[in-house]
């Protein structure tokens, strides 16, 4: 491929193939599962047809890592929970990224921070606004070619753009039209017989479909750098390494006194809480575990950037900032351990959910980037500690979907519910029926292996809950399909009858 130039027609047809098929694949009903499998690896499939057809050459490296990118959006189809479908689809497209970055050189390994999330940033840019590069002829491929066979290429490649730009305003203006005048409507229905709403709706939806996909194929072609602000000389800013050392001095003053102050609180336990004047034990579990979890993921990038702000270099000033650093990494680790306390007193007293579990899976994962930071940016070497932020992140998402969150904590409730009961509580007592009731596709088989556990009114209210939503009578497609899902399906259909003999609830008793 010459420099300036892209595979047209390869990307058009490749693009238009992927938004006609994600047309078909997303409307499904229910939640994201095969379907967006399937678009991933469809999407892998059109950057290997693009560079067989002119694009660039791919290296080994950005065919693992779009072999990744497809495994990970196999997790929208294995967990029902919609948090992680929700990671696996951010993952998979990271993954799809990378990349595109350099147009399928290897570089990942070799990366900084600042590339990896312009890398991100940029095929999300490619893809909304790339589409608009295949329509300058300049940048279309050129070859020796006999004349017919060139006239019918070009024929073909503008009946495909002007479809490919029309399908759009068409889409919206048919609709408008429609809507507006009901006469304008039937006329158009005795002459089509098709749904012309209908028809509105897939020309849209394939149209931006064809468009992202097009997008991305030609970033991917070219590369994706945001070479934008290198075209206008921007270098990023430099302080004097005494400058930096002042920041990163009075930010270390600002974590110590914090963790002064707080170490009470911090590893004191219920005990000390207690006797705290207008602190109760509910308030402390409540309250600060999130702020944490936030203030140790910006201490890291605040660190990078004042190890960019100090430039290169060695000599007392560079090991300045590597002790300076060192103490804010300590004190970081001291804020995760004051995290972790403060998510155990809240488990102790209001038990365990999905969102509890993962943002202290993400808690842990940010110490271990404490400690990554300081094995590799204080030692000179900041390029693998981004490599390792991305193969931990994907690990972290891998894990998460082995793990099964959502069953975790379903468990845990009714374990917390029957060691009350144990303990001469009453039956049920600190049990969150709606929340299990609630809980997605992951936690049924569990919740159905355990029924007999819990009262008479729970156990009609879950069993009412897993009938609705995972009875014969709900609507599914296989487009769709989600092993979660799936599961959830057979349990509740194999043990139907027992279900709905729970399901029919006592009438309460009046008083």
């Amino acid at each position: 491929m010459k420099t300036g130039t892209l595979p047209v027609t390869a990307i058009l047809a490749a693009g238009v193939g992927m938004g006609s098929a994600g047309d078909f694949l997303l409307r499904g009903p229910g939640e994201p599962g095969l379907n967006f499998a399937l678009l991933f690896a469809g999407l892998a499939a059109s950057v290997g047809s693009v560079s067989l057809k002119g694009g660039p050459r791919l290296s080994r490296e950005a065919v693992v890592w779009m072999a990744t990118g497809v495994f990970l959006g196999t997790g929208l189809m294995w967990r029902g929970s919609e948090l992680l479908r929700l990671l696996a689809f951010v993952s998979a497209a990271a993954a799809f990224a990378l990349p595109a970055l350099h147009a399928g050189r290897a570089w990942v390994r070799e990366a900084g921070v600042v590339d990896a999330l312009e890398a991100v940033a940029a095929s999300g840019l490619h893809s909304a606004l790339g589409g608009t590069r295949l329509l300058q002829g300049t940048h279309w491929e050129t070859g020796a070619v006999d004349e017919s066979h060139g006239t019918a290429r070009s024929v073909a490649r503008t009946v495909a753009v002007g479809v490919l730009t029309a399908a759009l305003p068409l889409s919206v203006f048919g609709a408008l039209f429609l809507s507006a005048d009901p006469v304008f409507a039937e006329i158009l229905g005795h002459f089509v017989r098709i749904d012309l709403a209908s028809l509105a709706s897939h020309l849209t939806l394939t149209a931006v479909l064809s468009w992202l996909a097009c997008g991305y194929l030609a970033g991917f072609s070219s590369g994706t750098r945001l070479d934008g602000l290198r075209t206008v000389g921007w270098e990023p800013p430099t302080l004097r390494r005494g400058e930096v050392a002042v920041a990163l001095g009075l930010v270390d003053l600002l974590f110590l006194g914090f963790v002064i102050v707080q170490f009470r609180y911090l590893f004191g336990g219920a005990e000390m809480v207690e006797v705290t004047p207008g602190m109760t034990y509910a308030a402390y579990a409540r309250e600060g575990f999130f702020q944490l979890v936030v203030a140790t993921a910006l201490g890291l990038p605040w660190l990078l950037v004042a190890d960019r702000l100090q430039g290169k270099g060695e000599g007392p000033a560079r090991w300045s900032f590597r002790a300076l650093a060192g103490v804010q990494l300590l004190l970081l680790l001291a804020i995760v351990a004051s995290a972790v306390q403060r998510m155990r007193a809240y488990l102790e007293a209001y038990g365990l959910t999905e969102d509890r579990f993962v943002a202290t899976a993400v808690l842990f994962w940010l110490a271990l980037l404490v400690v990554w930071f300081g094995a590799t940016v204080l030692r000179g070497r900041r390029n693998p500690f981004a490599f390792g932020v991305l193969v931990s992140g994907f690990g972290l998402i891998l894990l998460l979907q082995l793990v099964n969150p959502t069953a975790y904590a379903a468990r845990s409730h009714l374990d917390r519910a029957e060691a009350a009961l144990h303990q001469g509580s009453e039956p049920g007592s600190g049990l969150d029926v709606t929340y299990l009731a609630g809980l997605g596709s992951d936690a049924v088989p569990l919740l159905v292996g355990r029924m007999d556990e819990l009262t008479e009114a729970a156990r009609c209210e879950v069993a009412t809950a897993l009938l609705s939503r995972w009875g014969p009578h709900r609507e599914w497609d296989w487009r769709n399909w989600n092993l979660a899902d799936w599961r959830a399906r057979r349990v509740v259909r194999t043990e139907g009858s027992s279900l709905r003999a729970m399901a029919e609830c006592p009438p309460s008793r009046e008083s």
